[in-house]
């Protein structure tokens, strides 16, 4: 009997950006009030689906938003996601020299973990159980960190991605494994003996990637419905699926999704510049979530996974 194969879909849920990733000012929240409220909950619920928001500081600070998200906290699961600029009151620019969360000190990236957990558990009246650190930068303190503010789950280790390409020296995850492990605490890519569960990110690689000087220089298949098209995504998922089923036969297989809501809406993010553009990235995900319901792939929490592989 083959094994059940379950899909997450992990939002990184921010305020407004726009080109090049800096976000509006003043600042605004139209990717909460129209993009999860009007668009993302209704099509996940049109599907029986349960998505992981994961939100950031600013988001968590902001009344409306905690009000408009506390009406869809049972159909969902909300987690956190640290990106350090936002993570005091005030600070609204990213420092420069610190821009990836494994660039803290250890009493800062506690001191910022701490201020955005318990900011969650005041408004929403519970603990998060999911994390996702800002643009992946998970680092060799965070596990120890979360472990001690008793999250379940991580889910920043993008498996087969090498981020130096791209100016962030020594965050690369090239031998991560793809499917959920328990992470070495100081290296959260390997595989090691830590509490809490690693969900990496749905991350495959292309033959070309094997390339020598051009594979690096060529994205990886990244579960993610913001370019490509719905039948890539599928391909992904079931190559995925196929691949973990022959690693451990019995095992259920997680996939993990990702994007960000700002994406679905026009002008807030580099992705959607225009209703077509958006809508485009809404369909590709609508095909994955009806391949999901058609072929008996549940949609479930990143904080549900722990319980789905017996831990």
């Amino acid at each position: 009997m083959m094994s059940r194969a379950y899909l997450c879909v992990s939002i990184d849920t921010e305020c407004d950006k726009g080109k090049g990733w800096r976000s509006q000012r003043p600042m605004s929240f139209n990717g909460i009030h129209d993009g999860v409220m009007k668009r993302l909950q209704p099509l996940f619920a049109s599907y029986g689906a349960k998505p992981t928001y994961l939100l950031s500081p600013e988001i968590v600070r902001e009344t409306k938003c905690v009000e408009a998200l506390r009406t869809i906290a049972s159909s969902c699961e909300l987690g956190t996601h640290l990106h350090g600029e936002y993570a005091e009151p005030g600070a609204f620019e990213p420092d420069v020299t610190k821009e990836f969360q494994r660039d803290y000190p250890f009493e800062i990236e506690q001191k910022k973990i701490a201020y955005l957990t318990n900011l969650f558990i005041r408004n929403f009246d519970r603990p998060p159980a999911s994390f996702r650190a800002g643009r992946y930068g998970i680092g060799a303190h965070s596990i120890g960190i979360l472990e001690s503010f008793g999250y379940a789950v991580d889910s920043s280790v993008t498996p087969n991605m090498d981020w130096t390409t791209c100016g962030a020296a020594g965050l690369a995850f090239p031998d991560a494994p793809t499917q959920p492990y328990e992470p070495d605490p100081k290296e959260p890519g390997r595989s090691g003996n830590a509490r809490i569960l690693e969900v990496p990110i749905t991350i495959r690689k292309r033959w070309l990637n094997a390339l020598p000087f051009v594979g690096s220089r060529i994205d990886p298949r990244w579960l993610r419905p913001t370019r490509g098209s719905a039948d890539a995504l599928v391909g992904l998922a079931e190559d995925e699926i196929a691949q973990a089923r022959r690693n451990a036969p019995h095992r259920p297989v997680i996939l993990n999704a990702m994007f960000h809501n700002v994406e679905v809406v026009p002008n807030l993010s580099p992705y959607a510049a225009t209703e077509e553009q958006a809508a485009r990235i809404l369909a590709r995900l609508r095909g994955l979530l009806s391949w999901a319901t058609n072929n008996g792939v549940s949609v479930v929490g990143l904080g549900d996974v722990p319980e789905i592989l017996g831990r």
